[in-house]
């Protein structure tokens, strides 16, 4: 008896021990509490010391740091990312061998203070920056491997000639500082969330399976001693292609939060007009939704911001900043961190001396005095307060954009998403190569190549057609689709290498012509298909055909990369009006819309429906001109929080949002 009971004591002893390993899994449960909470929206910004930038922790000014948090507080701030830089926090020497091989690590060439390696005068004054955050109610999101940042990495000394993504002593390193570093700091209230770290794909993520090992590593080093924060991602241009090493779905996998950091500059196909006009606009959202509908998890604009005033004046910055903000809330997105705290224009020392975009990029400037992109965000927080309720409804999601996952499908994701936009409804994103969400609608993007889609992918959409779904498909010359003509009633008649541009028409719009180009020629004919819209040609550009109890609809015209790629097709008077074809196929779908947007591409509508049965809509004007938005609203307006809004249009100056009620 005795012994049993003794048995009995072990084996509740390890199961508690082990518990807590068994549950640091991450999970979507995160998305329940704290500053991720479903319809919560935080605003706030990555943090640098204005004296030093990154190299804050080793020419430490406290006064600086309190100064700095009590200015940003004021100013709005709620949420800051902030950065234990690698180098600064461990700093390991090698005892060398010839040859490069290490007989022993030590600390600054002497003796490890620990068993980590970690230097405890930083972990003291990293405590300083968190004490002084809690004093000002700002929440931390803190980038735990910070070994790459602005453009170079700031490793321990011992691995700055290693790949630390898939050495074997730098992640043996790297995971007992991030042990030590959770253990010292996880009692502390102002810390809201771990992040991997800044951007350490840019470390040497050279394969799949070295970044997938290294990313599980680190995270279930932060889990096994803390379970009660969710670990955000940290990273920047993930891809949808299943090959790459930075994909989504993986980072999903591992992460409990997503994040993107879209500058326009940066990212594939952007950073081609102002940043205040549609396609930098809707930016930021297209590429956090994609990444949280691919990957499964929340998602929030970790860094955003204009790059300078060499790239963008204050006044369009600000702009840019108010129209992002209304679009993130309305979609769901969990938060919005400009980069960065404060201008650094005084800084004498790499990368603000070699890089002259680095020296201007903050909310406030050297003398505490905010910019107007802080103003901006400051009055988006207090018109939120100000509001009935606490809490946007969920948005409600009309179609889903089928992106191929044997490639990048950034761009025509992105295309189709502006398209949808500026036709006037709301799509999620799903990858062909997974089962899809149940919807009434479908929109397969272009190909890059010829194994873009397999078969099992192809099937997948067309049988969602035959159970009764509208399934529009993008075809181009790199389409490979077999058995077309009995899935969509068109044939290919030839296919070549020589690339062609088309300009077509649809019948239901004959004077909106548009031209779109194509890197192949794929020539089509109509077999049994109805014939909605025909090249200058005469060939068919848009076409109809009932397959089963659905639709599917064929576009001859990679539009939604043209979308992406051209620079007339998203901003100003004059743009290729392809997002008609979603106007016609929305409307063969049978998309309902309490508030039915007219031809009025600029102006993005969202609607929230309401648990007392109303919906509240969001409008957004993503030009830097003033527009007057025809709408038919299917009800009767109520409450007006925010704009001009009157029974048949919605006036918005330049880049500005309308909030109202329908019931």
């Amino acid at each position: 008896m005795k012994h049993s009971k003794f048995n009995s004591c072990i084996v509740a002893g390890l199961i508690s021990a082990i518990s807590p390993m068994l549950s640091a899994q991450p999970g979507p449960d995160y998305a329940t509490r704290d500053i991720f909470t479903a319809g919560e929206f935080f605003v706030g910004c990555n943090y640098w010391a204005k004296n030093a930038g990154m190299y804050m922790w080793s020419r430490w000014r406290p006064d600086v740091v309190e100064k700095e948090l009590a200015e940003l507080a004021r100013n709005g701030v709620q949420v800051m990312r902030v950065f234990p830089l690698w180098s600064d926090f461990q700093p390991l020497t090698g005892d060398c061998h010839a040859g490069g091989s290490y007989r022993s690590f030590l600390q600054n060439n002497g003796p490890l203070q620990n068993w980590a390696g970690v230097d405890e005068e930083m972990m003291r004054r990293f405590r300083f920056l968190c004490d002084v955050a809690q004093k000002n109610d700002i929440k931390l999101i803190v980038g735990i491997v910070t070994g790459w940042m602005s453009g170079r990495q700031f490793v321990p000394p011992v691995f700055e000639e290693r790949n630390v993504i898939s050495d074997p002593d730098a992640i043996m390193w790297a995971t007992r500082f991030v042990k030590y570093f959770v253990r010292h700091m996880k009692d502390h209230p102002a810390i809201a969330a771990w992040d991997y770290g800044n951007e350490c794909n840019c470390m040497g993520a050279n394969s799949q399976a070295a970044f997938y090992n290294w990313m599980d590593h680190i995270g279930m080093a932060i889990r096994s001693i803390d379970v009660s924060r969710p670990v955000v991602s940290g990273m920047h241009g993930l891809s949808t292609s299943e090959f790459a090493a930075n994909n989504v779905r993986n980072n999903g996998e591992i992460s409990d939060i997503l994040c993107t950091h879209p500058y326009a500059m940066f990212v594939p196909g952007c950073g081609k007009e102002a940043l205040n006009t549609m396609r930098a606009e809707i930016h930021p959202t297209a590429e956090s939704l994609l990444y949280r509908d691919l990957g499964g998890k929340p998602c929030f604009i970790e860094e955003v911001g204009n790059l300078g005033t060499s790239f963008a004046s204050e006044e369009r910055s600000a702009a840019f900043i108010r129209c992002t903000l209304f679009s993130a809330w309305a979609n769901d997105l969990k938060g919005c961190l400009w980069w960065c705290n404060s201008d650094q224009e005084v800084l004498e020392f790499p990368p603000y001396t070699l890089m002259a975009n680095e020296r201007e990029l903050g909310l406030l400037r050297q003398d505490y005095t905010p910019k107007p992109v802080m103003k901006e965000m400051q009055a988006f927080q207090k018109f939120r307060a100000s509001l009935p309720f606490k809490k946007l409804p969920p948005l409600k999601s009309d179609a889903v954009i089928v992106l191929p996952e044997k490639d990048d499908g950034w761009i025509p994701g992105f295309g189709a998403y502006m398209l949808a936009r500026q036709a006037g409804f709301d799509p999620t994103f799903a990858g062909a190569e997974h089962e899809l969400p149940d919807s009434r609608f479908y929109i397969i993007c272009s190909s890059e190549r010829d194994q873009s889609y397999t078969y099992t992918a192809q099937r997948r959409f067309f049988d969602k057609a035959k159970a009764g779904a509208t399934v529009l498909v993008l075809y181009c010359g790199d389409s490979r689709f077999t058995q077309l003509r009995e899935q969509a009633g068109v044939k290919v008649d030839y296919c070549t290498r020589v690339g062609c541009e088309r300009t077509f028409t649809l019948y239901a719009h004959p004077d909106r012509p548009m031209t779109c180009s194509d890197k192949q020629t794929c020539r089509l004919l109509p077999g049994e298909a109805e014939v909605l819209g025909k090249t200058t040609g005469g060939e068919p550009a848009f076409t109809r055909f009932t397959h089963g109890k659905g639709t599917v609809l064929v576009c001859n015209s990679p539009i939604d990369r043209s979308t992406v790629n051209r620079a007339d097709t998203v901003s100003g008077k004059r743009i290729q009006p392809y997002y008609l074809v979603f106007r016609e196929a929305m409307k063969i779908a049978g998309v309902k819309r309490v508030v039915e947007k007219g031809d009025c591409p600029f102006v993005g509508i969202t609607e929230h429906p309401a648990a007392d049965g109303s919906t509240i809509v969001m409008a957004v004007n993503f030009e830097p001109c003033a527009i007057e938005c025809p709408v038919k609203v299917n009800g009767s307006v109520g409450r007006v929080w925010r704009g001009d809004v009157r029974t048949d249009r919605i006036v918005l100056a330049p880049n500005e949002a309308a909030l109202f009620e329908v019931r």
